[in-house]
């Protein structure tokens, strides 16, 4: 019984000490007071000094995230105990204490959208790291503006608030913050517009250039695959092999034209109707890896005229 009051005695009179000291000096019993940061600076000092230790797992982070379709989910780990010239002795005051931690967001982009949930977490006051610490999920998505296959950091910010003793007179545990930076990048978002004449009137022997009019609203400069899809035997076709288009994200030019040439036969009958199809392949301009699954077919109907 007595093992244990030694110790609780020399807790307090390290606390009373340290309240001494942390006393603000005075001149003829007035206090000096430069300005109303100075009370904040003395809560945040306190006694004991408070830490917050952040940490999450590396191989959460995926290699890119593409706009409009990923959320990224990032576990994020969350640490805090106190220490200080009598943090052994002083924390044992405070049995089953928790400190709220507010956890947020910083520096982050305008087409990127970050939540962390749970916002506030409640780790146990102690003077050691605790084996298991707090956890919260920190979500990433992206809009099509991010410039694909360039680096960011987002910042996560932790802050606990000082602890008190009564009636505000002494600060215990003083108010602390810490940031932890996530780095991510965007992925290849493909969108593209099409426009030209799906259903076109031909005669016997005839030529015709259709322009395909593109517009991209992808976040990477992006080459574009044009092929034919099953030719029609007797037909002449053709059409550019490819062309590259920039994007807006980066203050380029987003659009451009292929033309597609249809020769018809000579026995090309009237009344007569063809199918083409043109598939479009898409794939962001260094990055061969990137969209190469993205397909669009293109759709003609040739119609024989009639002499």
């Amino acid at each position: 019984m007595y093992d244990n009051s030694w110790k609780k005695i020399l807790a307090l009179v390290v606390m009373v000490l340290l309240f001494a000291i942390s006393i603000p000096p005075s001149i003829n019993g007035q206090h000096i007071q430069e300005d109303m940061n100075i009370s904040y600076q003395r809560l945040c000092n306190g006694i004991l000094r408070g830490n917050i230790d952040l940490t999450y797992d590396v191989d959460d982070i995926p290699s890119t995230i593409r706009p409009e379709s990923d959320i990224a989910r990032v576990d994020l780990y969350i640490n805090y105990f106190v220490s200080g010239i009598g943090a052994k002795f002083i924390v044992p005051f405070f049995p089953y204490r928790t400190v709220p931690i507010e956890l947020s967001v910083e520096d982050v982009p305008e087409w990127c959208t970050v939540s962390v949930s749970p916002g506030v977490v409640y780790p146990r006051l102690d003077y050691k790291k605790a084996k298991f610490p707090e956890h919260a999920i920190v979500s990433i998505s992206l809009t099509p503006n991010a410039p694909a296959f360039q680096m960011f950091s987002i910042k996560v910010k932790a802050r606990a608030h000082s602890i008190q003793g009564p009636f505000g007179l002494i600060t215990f545990v003083g108010c602390s913050e810490n940031y932890i930076p996530i780095e991510l990048k965007p992925g290849y978002y493909s969108n593209f517009q099409y426009e030209y004449q799906t259903y076109i009137e031909m005669s016997p022997d005839e030529v015709k250039n259709v322009p395909i009019n593109i517009t991209s609203y992808s976040n990477a400069r992006t080459r574009l695959l044009f092929e034919i899809v099953d030719p029609k035997e007797g037909w002449g076709t053709s059409i550019n092999s490819d062309i590259f288009l920039g994007t807006t994200v980066l203050g380029e030019d987003p659009t451009g034209t292929v033309h597609f040439s249809i020769h018809s036969p000579s026995d090309f009958g009237y009344h007569e109707v063809e199918e083409f199809n043109v598939r479009v392949k898409t794939v962001a301009a260094g990055h061969p890896e990137a969209g190469i699954d993205n397909t669009t077919i293109l759709q003609f109907t040739v119609s024989c005229k009639g002499n």
